[in-house]
Parts: C-alpha cells; sequence; structure tokens
C-alpha cells in the first residue's frame, strides 16, 4: 500500500485515508517514526489497555497480592 502527502510549513503531515484505515489510526492516536537505512516507517502505537486479555490471569487475586508485597516490604525493612 502507498500513499502520497505533504509536509506543511509546520512540518506536519497527513497520513492518506487508506492507510490510516489499513492502521486503524484514528484522531487522537499516537504513531511511532522509524527510519531504517534511508526510508521510514511508521507503526500505531498500541495504548497498554489494548493489552488487556492478552496475558493469563494472575493465580493470585489482587487482594493477596498486595497483602504478599506489603509482607516483603516489611520483611525487609525489619532485615529478615
Amino acid at each position: 500500500m502507498t500513499g502520497i502527502a505533504k509536509i506543511s510549513t509546520r512540518g506536519q503531515l497527513a497520513v492518506p485515508k487508506a492507510i490510516r484505515e489499513k492502521l486503524n489510526i484514528k484522531e487522537g492516536d499516537t504513531v511511532f517514526f522509524e527510519e531504517k537505512h534511508g526510508k521510514v516507517y511508521i507503526r500505531k502505537v498500541k495504548n497498554f489497555l489494548d493489552l488487556e486479555g492478552t496475558l493469563p490471569s494472575p493465580k493470585l487475586p489482587i487482594e493477596k497480592m498486595k497483602e504478599k508485597a506489603m509482607e516483603e516490604m516489611a520483611k525487609e525493612v525489619a532485615g529478615v
């Protein structure tokens, strides 16, 4: 897929509609530009909330995790 866009006097760039649709880029999204060997690549930056459900669920409920973390911090403070 290709597209052409002009750079404005402020260095702004309008991403062609077909590219925005292909990458699912919408107003307010963040994109990442990368230059390699004289070529520029653009990627949509995923919001960490988009990752919800992609990791296995923790084996402990969140309250138990907090409790264990507090216990470990108490041990560290006590020098155990």
